[in-house]
């Protein structure tokens, strides 16, 4: 698997929504404000592996994100059994204001900043009092980056500092991705709603793509290039299969900012 380039730079897709949505952006997707100094990262050696189950006991805060049926639920549920003897503090995407059905909300990116700001105070102050908590989120930062700040620059400022708060804490994030013939597949969710459905189809139609899969896809292309940016540790889990544990697929460098290989 490649890794993320250096620079890379993304336009939304032509729309002309009349509500606050960008229409063909042509700014960098890259925000001075946050840039933080850009290391080299080693190529990874299957022998410098850490295996995931280290990386969830050595850190204090797992951030679970990807595209919607990229298996973020299954990894959060192997990932809670890992930390089994620890006090999780785990939260689904709806308790963290990212569910499907709360992106209709107006008003909602801004409330989903403002959320965060509070939301990472809180984590800082029950980290201090419990030597063994640990938080388990299913969505955050990125999802909230690619969702929201990018469609309401005026966020961007406040965003940026709660990346700041975080690059203090012991986070890790698992951003698990999906080559685009699964996309398709692994995305319908045919057990949902009709109103989910209804939303999936308005959303990709309101935001100017051809379809689902051009915009999942531009989803993770613009988490990679988040996460790189943002300068917090990282994996990048890739699979054509749902996630599971200790099956030996995921490997990561000993690094600030992590890279997932896959080793033969």
């Amino acid at each position: 698997m490649g890794t993320v380039t250096d620079k890379a730079w993304y336009h939304l897709p032509n729309t002309t929504n009349p509500d606050g949505l960008v229409a063909r952006s042509e700014q960098s997707m890259l925000h001075e404000g946050n840039e933080a100094p850009r290391i080299q990262l080693p190529r990874v050696q299957c022998q410098d592996s850490y295996s995931l189950e280290k990386i969830a006991l050595d850190s204090r805060v797992l951030i679970v994100e990807g595209i919607s049926g990229s298996g973020k639920d299954t990894l959060q549920a192997d990932l809670k059994k890992i930390l089994k003897g620890r006090d999780v503090y785990d939260y689904t995407e709806g308790d963290v204001l990212q569910s499907w059905s709360q992106l209709q909300i107006k008003g909602i990116f801004k409330l989903q900043v403002r959320f965060m700001k509070v939301f990472v105070n809180y984590i800082k102050d029950i980290l201090s009092q419990d030597e063994n908590a640990v938080f388990l989120l299913n969505r955050f930062h990125l999802s909230v980056y690619v969702m929201s700040v990018l469609r309401k620059p005026i966020l961007v400022r406040e965003y940026d500092e709660i990346i700041s708060s975080l690059r203090t804490l012991r986070v890790h994030v698992f951003i698990l991705q999906l080559d685009e013939s699964e996309i398709e597949k692994r995305s319908l969710h045919p057990e949902r709603s009709g109103p989910w459905q209804k939303f999936q189809h308005q959303i990709v139609k309101k935001e100017g793509f051809r379809d689902r899969l051009e915009r999942y896809l531009w989803q993770q292309r613009l988490m990679l290039d988040a996460a790189e940016r943002q300068q917090i540790p990282y994996s990048i889990l890739k699979s054509s299969s749902a996630p599971v544990i200790g099956g030996g697929w995921v490997r990561v460098a000993q690094a600030r900012n992590t890279i997932a290989v896959e080793c033969g």
